[in-house]
């Protein structure tokens, strides 16, 4: 009994001794986080960074807890975990290089232990603006066009440069015209498409910029010249021996007769077709052996004829130029049917070589056109399989020359997604059915991708990578989702490196009915993000409309974050019509209270029964 006495008397004096050694080195270790120098670490923007803005733009990072922080002269907010996040103005250098003004942020952080600075300096885009008016010169790089042009009969040349404002100007072009009268246009903003989709849109005046002279001249049959340069000449209004400046494009125009027609080859592996050089998407995922005309070219981009006065832009890099004399590619359209597969249905195109081809969907009534170029009509005959549920009909229309349209009207409340292929020079348009949807999310097969990495994706002010809270809930989005009987699968399961174009294929060929691609939000410069922050979803085919909404709707009852919107985007993770393919956006990684929830497990889970939610609210709405 003594024994035990003293052995237990022991045990209490060892937790005291431990307990007073634990709490001891604790205060230490305060006391010298205090009585240290504070630290500094600044995530964005990076030294040397060329920043997106001209006037003001956002900065943080982290400094030692309990510090006083100042940027550039402003106070700055230090968050109890020593995260800041500060948004401040931009001033070019005074004697900015060609790639812009070098900009130092200064931070200067102090506690009782003393001051610590940090420096970043950065390149700052020079904004454009108005030329005074007491100057008289044309803008040197300001003269378009800036690449070469191969031109024909019928197209529209279209010049501009920058200059003194309130002057007269006109362009000739080398070799055929002289003297074609160009006007001064008012004002105009530069557009920045950060500011328009995720700012306000706001443009300071001083960024509305005067001086700006455009022309045009249409191209004549008989036009010729090849390699011809653009001439400018800017003049001071008035009566004789007014003072002149001239100047040349560095882009130079060929135009050639439209005689012999060159034809093209489609080469990569899925090729996108633009409505015009870098401009938005058109045709998508053309596959390799299509064939169509070439028209034109500006630069690298080459122009296609897809119909009357339909052209699209491809690559150079991405064709084959095929010898002068080949026929022009064309098909005449007698015979389709459709096939019925294994949760498929099938529409076979029966063309005689490959074509390029275009698809809009339509929701109300449920339809999808398809349109393919260099087809004319010779139908005869349609097809359809009597064990067909999901074709309800199909009509036909030859809106114009070297365009048919078909019109495939669907018996699907809720479409689940299409593709199109070729098989030999036969055009296939497969047609997803409907999943056997049974109780909560049974029948139903969901691909979860954790946006990143290897790439850390966006950083937060203390150093969160976003493809680590990514798989955190992805992690916890994938236990709930099988708990509500659905079938998932990750596109990655740890920090493995996943290229972006695979994540959509693992989906594709794993016959996923849905893709939830989850992330965590980042803003482009120049915009503040105390004011333009949130919970986001973006969707791209209009089939995948009615999830982003209802995923949407639940995140931002359930986190209790601002409501940032509902984008169509064209994302690699939205694009894919195989399927109904969503991408959100959580919360904000570089918002320091936001990144706080991120790192916590409570709140991954909230985002992961909200997204769950979402998708059990679209299904409940697809059955009725």
């Amino acid at each position: 009994m003594k024994s035990r006495k003293v052995t237990f008397v022991f045990f209490i004096l060892t937790i005291i001794f431990f307990s007073f050694e634990s709490g001891e080195y604790t205060r230490i270790d305060a006391a010298t986080e205090e009585d240290s120098l504070p630290k500094i670490s600044v995530i964005y923007p990076t030294e040397g960074a060329q920043i997106g803005a001209s006037d003001s733009t956002f900065v943080f990072g982290s400094v030692t807890p309990k510090s006083k922080l100042t940027i550039n002269g402003f106070k700055v907010k230090v968050h109890p975990n020593g995260a800041f996040l500060a948004f401040l103005p931009l001033k070019p250098a005074e004697s900015p290089g060609e790639a812009g003004g070098d900009f130092v942020f200064e931070l200067i952080a102090s506690n009782r232990a003393g001051t610590s600075t940090k420096r970043v300096k950065v390149k700052v885009p020079e904004p454009v603006l108005s030329v005074p008016e007491d100057s008289f010169c044309i803008v040197q790089g300001s003269l378009s066009p800036k690449k070469d042009m191969i031109l024909t009969a019928g197209d529209v040349l279209e010049v501009s440069f920058r200059g003194t404002p309130n002057c007269q100007a006109s362009f000739s072009i080398e070799g055929l015209v002289s003297d074609i009268p160009m006007i001064e246009v008012p004002p105009k903003t530069q557009p920045y498409w950060g500011r328009e989709v995720f700012g306000k849109g706001l443009v300071p005046d001083r960024f509305l910029v005067k001086g700006v002279y455009t022309g045009s001249y249409v191209i004549k049959s008989p036009d010729k010249v090849d390699s011809a340069r653009i001439i400018f000449r800017l003049s001071k209004k008035g009566g004789e021996n007014i003072p002149t400046v001239t100047d040349s494009s560095q882009g130079r125009i060929t135009i050639r007769q439209d005689g012999i027609p060159q034809i093209v080859e489609f080469t990569g592996s899925s090729i996108i077709a633009r409505s015009g050089p870098r401009l938005g998407y058109l045709l998508l995922y053309q596959p390799p052996g299509i064939r169509a005309v070439a028209t034109g070219k500006i630069g690298e981009w080459v122009r296609l004829k897809l119909a009357e006065g339909e052209n699209a832009w491809v690559r150079e890099d991405s064709i084959k130029y095929l010898p002068l004399g080949t026929p022009i590619p064309k098909s005449f359209l007698a015979a389709m049917r459709t096939q019925t597969e294994d949760k498929k249905t099938q529409l076979r195109i029966f063309l005689q070589e490959k074509l390029p081809f275009r698809v809009e969907q339509q929701l109300y009534p449920s339809a999808l056109f398809l349109t393919m170029y260099g087809v004319t009509s010779n139908t005869d005959w349609i097809r359809y399989d009597y064990k067909d549920k999901v074709i309800r009909e199909m009509q036909w229309t030859q809106p114009k020359e070297g365009a048919y349209q078909l019109k495939v009207y669907l018996n699907l409340g809720q479409q689940w997604g299409y593709d199109v292929f070729y098989e030999g020079s036969a055009l296939i348009l497969e047609i997803k059915d409907q999943p056997k949807l049974k109780r909560k999310l049974q029948g139903l097969k969901i691909a979860l991708d954790p946006g990143h990495s290897p790439d850390p994706g966006a950083v937060g002010p203390t150093g969160l990578e976003e493809k680590v809270v990514n798989l955190e809930i992805a992690y916890e989005l994938k236990k709930i989702l099988e708990k509500n009987d659905a079938e998932v699968i990750l596109t990655r399961s740890g920090m493995d490196s996943l290229a972006l174009y695979d994540r959509p294929k693992i989906a594709i060929e794993e016959n996923c009915d849905i893709l939830i691609s989850v992330h965590n939000n980042a803003l482009p410069d120049g915009i503040n993000p105390f004011y333009n922050n949130g919970t986001s979803t973006y969707y791209y085919h209009p089939q995948a409309f009615a999830l982003a909404k209802e995923i949407q709707k639940e995140l931002v009852e359930k986190l209790e974050l601002p409501d940032y919107g509902i984008y169509y985007g064209n994302l690699v993770l939205t694009r894919p019509s195989q399927l109904l393919a969503v991408l959100v956006e959580c919360a904000f990684m570089m918002i320091p209270e936001q990144e706080e929830l991120l790192r916590t497990e409570k709140f991954q889970k909230k985002c992961a029964e909200a997204i769950c939610d979402g998708i059990l609210e679209f299904i409940e709405k697809s059955k009725q």
